[in-house]
């Protein structure tokens, strides 16, 4: 029975404090309150900040009717076999400090059940961007991650940090606040399998909320070697198997299989099937014992503070 994942903090923002600006510098961003308040043409709208927001700022169809904004480009989305259509055109974005002219889109469908619309970490005027995931643990450790952004302001820019894997390079963007787990496309799943030794577990399949109200059904997959993103060792992903190709070549754990011994996950080296986004989402549950998540967009760093994880 597929069952919706979906990354519930109703509780939370109920009592998360509102984002405030620490300075013209530095944007701290509370609990699960990744909302911020703008204009937009000199209209008030509120706006979800999110790494899942790439390229251009995206609003609901309603604010786009309300504001009388007149499309002169087109603006698509893809998930998998789904296509969402959309428009935009350039508006004038009111951060309180400073004025921006960017290029905002919207489709038929909202993007946004909790705000006006969503807009990249990669849009903001501030040196400094800050999440803060939960109450500082004693035993943190600090670590500095290299931030790459990847695509135009225009297009599909994403931010980042570089993983190596193999002689290919894997861009991970850190997402607590879209989805609580990792999330990968086929054709990348069986490029980490092929490379870190993995497979599907026999956990239940599920489905994660993409944006736009679409959903795309997902399994589970264990790698024997993680994936090490700093000190993050990442072992486990929610594979949206049926987008971008197949994952017939990723291995299957089979009970009594003497292939598969305790602690240890042994699988042959494959060819993969569709050509791999090389980009995986990093969720809430990977960033549990993490209490900061700062981009450092005028020093190109990532900071993380999190406890180490158990032996």
């Amino acid at each position: 029975m597929v069952r919706i994942v979906w990354f519930a903090l109703a509780a939370a923002l109920l009592v998360a404090a509102p984002a405030r600006a620490e300075s013209e510098r530095e944007l701290v961003l509370e609990a699960a309150n990744n909302i911020i308040d703008v204009t937009l043409n000199g209209a008030a709208i509120r706006l979800e900040v999110t790494a899942e927001a790439s390229g251009p700022a995206v609003i609901n169809p309603e604010i786009a009717e309300r504001l009388a904004l007149i499309p002169n480009q087109r603006r698509g989305w893809r998930f998998g076999p789904i296509n969402v259509e959309g428009h935009g055109t350039v508006g004038v974005v009111g951060f309180g400090h400073d004025l921006r002219e960017i290029t905002v889109v919207w489709a038929d469908s909202p993007v946004s059940e909790r705000a006006d619309g969503m807009i990249g970490v990669h849009h903001l005027p501030y040196h400094r961007v800050t999440f803060a995931l939960r109450a500082a643990q004693e035993g943190e450790m600090p670590q500095n991650l290299a931030l790459k952004r990847v695509g135009r302001l225009s297009g599909n820019t994403r931010i980042g940090t570089p993983v190596k894997v193999g002689k290919r390079e894997l861009l991970a963007i850190f997402v607590p606040e879209f989805t609580p787990h990792n999330l990968v496309t086929a054709p990348t799943a069986t490029f980490l399998a092929t490379h870190l030794d993995g497979c599907f577990t026999h956990e239940p399949e599920s489905a994660v909320a993409m944006r736009f109200g679409v959903t795309r059904p997902v399994r589970m997959m264990r790698l024997a070697r993680p994936l090490e993103i700093g000190n993050l060792e990442v072992s486990r992903f929610a594979v949206r198997y049926q987008d971008y190709g197949s994952t017939e070549r990723v291995g299957e754990v089979v009970e009594g299989d003497p292939r598969f011994e305790k602690g240890r996950i042994v699988v042959s080296r494959r060819k993969g099937e569709g050509r791999p986004d090389m980009l995986t989402r990093i969720g809430a549950e990977q960033l549990s014992a993490c209490s900061r998540l700062t981009y450092d967009l005028a020093a190109s760093v990532i900071e993380l503070a999190c406890t180490p994880e158990p032996d």
